[in-house]
């Protein structure tokens, strides 16, 4: 479907990477990933023709559509949320669109493989384009916004009332409507809640098309990728499966480098000590001379960037009561709003809970209140005996100073550090060298997360109250941050949109909601479970299937009395057309082996009758009576797959004579 060949791209004199070949099909599934800075967003502008490469060609298919998410936010302040969705999202022509682009790459196809997964595509396509007939896009459209939770209340209102966060989802909700052939999407979770990323995970597993994603999420990545492309260095390598088949892939390629690179210092350093020892000699200066040229052309390797492994414990905190915190009889509201109603609620020792629910819910407004930085209008929060709290929220960036460096920021918080150890907890929190000499300023959003983290934990308070403190953290850092608050002694209570974060922490889940708070013990994933069950039992007790026949058959019913064929017409087409491309295929190969066999066969007797038209072959060789009967069998063997070889592409061309006729009278 688009194809890079030789892309190079450079900005202020650097290169982001360098001769990248890259074929994206249809229906793939890329993870894109790499440090920040090292050309993600750049490789994705270039695939969606915003950028052009400063070398190589791009070709694309004529037909494709390439959606991209970019991060920008509407200015049309005036118009409706409504209104700004149903702009320009002409879904019947993609479709029609992906239905031609889909037959022609199974017209093209060869693997009998790869022609059943279009024909899957194709057939899924088809049958929402049926059903749909002609897509009923209000209704579309309001699945896909609620999915990304608004309200339905937030429909009428104009875009300049709603948040830069908020115009981000709907640039989202408007790429989704538009289903491309081609999906690029870069942090597409950054302003999404955690059921909003859940609801999207799920749209883009039924979704049909290509995609390409960048994303710190590792769940997202583990469960949407079919092939991970890591940026490094300039380069980009490919990587079968997901986002944690890649890591292992990864880590195994480090050690083979690693053990490379030990491999070479060694004959490095024997050459020089050679070198310089032998220099002066004339009896050894072409062996001198031979060392110092093998080193001219060597390729170094470069060994892989490897975080260190620092050991470091934060302070420990104080041992708390055994209920740190607790609310009793808490009620809150916003206006008209009631987020909460005679709320008791409590956490223990030791526990560490994720809070969940719908947008709006009061996650955030429930741990504000449990860090006193918010007031309920009724009821109180206790401190249990001991007990210290200490709140992490986004904004939290904004106390850092930004005149001073890393390194200072952290000794002027900490004191009773040396500078020795503090070099030491920096290098853990992925800052190392001359690094930990920036001024705050100059850091990435990131940076600047994982500096106000580090110094939370470095003050020994016994609850931590954590507001998406994975935000901006890519996923080394966010396995960094994890590893740190496993080894905290004391409660925690954190909002995170990181599943892989939370179900590796959590001890207990909250789910909020309806002005109150339901407890569920155990991890995230037992939650998501226990979920799961649920909503499967509810399916069960809804709609019967004889019901769901009968709305079919209606359907199929209008289709007919306005002349068009139903839907099991299309689908038995659909087969058929499907059935005549596995056909095919076999053929085609049948075709390329034959030519394959006949080459090699060519490239053998070329090479014997160079040999045999040399002067010196008949003084050389001791029989060349056997290379004559060698050379015989070749080309007997060359006739007669020569015949073979006509014979299936006779056969072959009719069978496509055959397909085209049939696809004609459809």
């Amino acid at each position: 479907m688009i194809s890079l060949v030789g892309v190079s791209k450079e900005y202020g004199g650097r290169t982001l990477f360098s001769n990248v070949s890259l074929t994206i099909g249809v229906s793939e599934r890329i993870g894109l990933v790499g440090a920040n800075g090292s050309g993600k967003t750049t490789l994705l502008e270039i695939l969606a023709g915003r950028v052009e490469p400063d070398q190589g060609s791009i070709a694309r298919n004529r037909r494709a559509t390439i959606g991209y998410l970019v991060q920008e936010v509407a200015q049309k302040r005036e118009v409706t949320l409504y209104e700004e969705m149903l702009a320009g999202a002409e879904r019947i022509d993609h479709m029609r669109g992906r239905l031609a682009l889909l037959e022609e790459e199974m017209r093209s196809a060869r693997d009998p493989a790869e022609i059943e997964a279009l024909a899957r595509a194709h057939g899924e396509i088809e049958r929402r384009f049926d059903q749909s007939g002609g897509y009923d896009l209000p209704a579309e459209a309001k699945r896909i916004l609620g999915g990304l939770a608004f309200r339905e209340t937030d429909f009428d209102r104009p875009l300049g009332e709603f948040s830069g966060g908020w115009l981000m989802r709907l640039q989202l909700a408007r790429l989704l409507l538009t289903e491309p052939d081609l999906l690029l999407l870069d942090e597409p979770t950054n302003f999404l809640d955690l059921e909003s990323v859940i609801w999207l995970e799920g749209y883009l597993r039924g979704y049909s098309g290509s995609l390409v994603l960048v994303s710190h999420d590792r769940t997202l990545l583990n469960r949407l990728a079919g092939r991970i492309l890591e940026i490094e260095r300039g380069k980009i390598a490919a990587y079968k499966g997901n986002y944690d088949a890649y890591a292992e892939a990864r880590r195994v390629r480090d050690e083979g480098l690693e053990a490379a690179k030990k491999s070479q210092d060694r004959k490095i350093a024997a050459a020089e000590r050679f070198i310089a020892r032998y220099r002066v000699r004339k009896d050894t200066a072409r062996r001198v001379q031979s060392r110092i040229k093998m080193l001219e052309k060597m390729e170094r390797i470069e060994a892989p960037a490897r975080l260190k492994s620092i050991d470091f414990a934060f302070p420990e905190p104080p041992r708390a009561g055994r209920i740190p915190i607790e609310l009793r009889g808490v009620s809150k509201a916003f206006e008209s709003l009631c987020v909460y109603e005679s709320l008791d609620w409590k956490i223990e020792r030791g526990e560490r809970i994720v809070l969940v629910g719908p947008n709006g819910a009061g996650k955030s407004t429930l741990l504000k209140i449990l860090a006193g930085v918010l007031a309920p209008d009724s009821g109180e929060r206790v401190l249990g005996h001991n007990a210290s709290a200490a709140y992490y929220a986004q904004h939290q960036t904004e106390a850092l100073d930004y005149r001073k460096t890393i390194l200072d920021e952290i000794l002027d918080w900490t004191p009773d550090l040396t500078q020795q150890k503090a070099r030491a907890i920096l290098g853990r929190f992925l800052f190392t060298g001359d690094d930990v000499f920036k001024k705050i300023e100059v850091l990435s959003g990131g940076e600047k997360a994982r500096v106000a983290l580090l110094k939370l934990l470095l003050r020994p308070t016994n609850v931590l109250l954590l507001d998406e403190p994975t935000s901006h953290l890519d996923i080394p850092s966010r396995d960094v941050l994890a590893e740190a608050l496993e080894e905290f002694s004391g409660s925690l209570v954190m909002i995170s949109h990181d599943r892989h974060f939370i179900d590796r922490l959590a001890s207990r889940v909250d789910e909020i909601g309806g002005g109150g708070v339901r407890t569920h013990l155990g991890s995230y994933g037992d939650y998501l479970a226990r979920m799961g069950a649920a909503a499967e039992e509810a399916k069960k007790a809804g709609k019967k299937p004889a019901e769901e026949e009968r709305e079919t058959e209606t359907a199929d019913e209008k289709r007919a009395a306005h002349g068009r064929k139903t839907r099991e017409e299309r689908r038995r087409e659909a087969e058929e057309r499907n059935e005549r491309y596995r056909k095919l295929a076999p053929a085609r190969k049948e075709v390329e082996a034959a030519t394959a066999e006949i080459e090699d066969l060519e490239r053998k007797r070329a090479e014997m009758e160079r040999a045999m038209a040399s002067p010196d072959f008949y003084a050389r060789e001791a029989d060349f009576g056997e290379t004559f009967r060698v050379y015989r069998e070749i080309q007997a063997e060359i006739e007669t797959k020569t015949a073979r070889w006509e014979e299936l592409t006779l056969r072959l061309e009719e069978m496509e004579r055959e397909a085209a006729r049939e696809e004609g009278n459809e």
